[in-house]
């Protein structure tokens, strides 16, 4: 039993010392391969990957040619540039957020009123102009600003020229075109150099055009077509004559209103207002373009001088500026003059020849500033004139000689 027992556990121990060496040898070629597996890899070819989804690259949708040879036959007419040497260099699919940043305004709002289609650019004569266009070819506008640097058509200045020379009762050829500017102005009225203009915008390309005549400098507006041709209204010294209805209606007006027989007029331009309520010296208008087209006529006796407003035929006729003023003002004004002079100021004859709204700090000891505005006005009634000052509620009115008046209204203006 003895001898039995001891082979056996011979063998066991034989068998045993044979295993070790083979499982470290499996071990070892184990931490090889993971040791080596990155290299392995890297030799074998990857394979194909599954997709598991689909993703379309944005697709670029090309500006129909069309619109390209539209683009090119504007860029063609304000360039006067051989069509060979003008091309498309880029035209992008794009999405402007509304009509005024699709028409390139400098100040838009932030409305969202999506216009649809591309930014294109035009090259030609070492020359690039940035044009948009919408998705349905029928707009078509350049960048205001590369079209400025684009000459005035030929046929355009011939235009200009003539009509200067017509109002100017000159032959053309003593006039010269000093300046032409490419412009997209932002609706009629700002066309039409109106004074006070709606946000609406209705954009009219064209040319300012600037033509010097006997030695004065008039200003021209007029549209890519040369349908329309405006010249600014405040251009003095021009041949343009005051209607005779008109030139009655101020001087009976006058005489009756000052009781003077020196009335005369001494100046007469014409003029356009936004609207009524400018015409009559609104303090707050709407922004409501519905043109009065007129004159502003100066007037003047022995001792003063005041200025109309009138309508093309003298229907409507204005000069008294007591509208500007805050209602409480112009009364505890008017009531001042009363108490001074009583009757002879004539009350029903009280007209505020020149009316200034002037900012002015105001300081309390141990109460502290604050921003109040001023109002100066010169009041008259036909024969004699005054001046006051008031704060904006009239509860203080302070009365100044007209001198001081006006020397404190040069004075704002000289600090502006």
């Amino acid at each position: 039993m003895k001898s039995t027992n001891l082979a056996a556990v011979l063998n066991y121990r034989l068998s045993l010392k044979s295993i070790v060496p083979l499982t470290l040898a499996v071990t070892n070629l184990m931490m090889c391969s993971a040791a080596n597996a990155p290299a392995i890899a890297a030799e074998l070819p990857n394979p194909s990957p599954v997709p598991l989804a689909q993703t379309a690259a944005p697709l670029e949708i090309s500006m129909p040619g069309a619109f390209i040879s539209t683009v090119l036959q504007d860029a063609y007419k304000r360039t006067n540039l051989p069509p060979a040497t003008l091309k498309v260099s880029q035209a992008k699919a794009a999405t402007f957020s509304n009509p005024c940043i699709f028409n390139f305004g400098e100040v838009c709002t932030k409305e969202y009123n999506p216009v649809t289609g591309w930014d294109v650019l035009v090259q030609g004569n070492n020359q690039t102009w940035n044009y948009r266009v919408d998705k349905t070819g029928s707009k078509i506008v350049i960048n205001p600003k590369n079209a400025a640097s684009i000459a005035l058509p030929v046929a355009l200045q011939n235009q200009i020229l003539t009509a200067a020379a017509s109002q100017a009762g000159l032959p053309p050829t003593n006039l010269k075109i000093t300046q032409a500017t490419a412009k997209t102005f932002g609706n009629t009225c700002a066309f039409n150099f109106g004074d006070v203009c709606t946000f609406e915008y209705r954009p009219i390309e064209g040319w300012e055009v600037l033509v010097a005549v006997r030695g004065q400098t008039w200003t021209y507006h007029i549209d890519k077509t040369g349908s329309q041709i405006v010249r600014d209204p405040k251009v003095s010294g021009t041949s343009a004559q005051l209607p005779g209805a008109v030139q009655t209606a101020v001087m009976q007006d006058a005489m009756e209103w000052s009781r003077s027989q020196t009335v005369k007029i001494t100046e007469s331009r014409p003029q356009t207002w936004g609207n009524s309520c400018s015409f009559g010296f609104g303090r707050v208008c709407p922004m409501l373009y519905q043109p009065i087209a007129g004159w502003e006529v100066k007037v003047s006796t022995d001792n003063m001088n005041w200025t109309y407003r009138t309508n093309q035929t003298g229907t409507q006729l204005v000069m008294d500026r007591r509208p500007i003023l805050p209602t409480q003002v112009a009364d505890a004004i008017a009531q001042d003059i009363l108490k001074r002079n009583g009757r002879a100021a004539r009350p029903e004859a009280l007209r505020f020849l020149e009316v200034k709204e002037q900012p002015q700090r105001s300081c309390v000891l141990l109460g502290g500033c604050r921003d109040e505005n001023t109002w100066l006005a010169i009041v008259s009634n036909g024969q004699q004139q005054w001046g006051y000052q008031s704060n904006e509620r009239g509860s203080r009115v302070l009365p100044l000689s007209v001198s001081q008046v006006r020397r404190a209204n040069d004075q704002a203006m000289s600090d502006r």
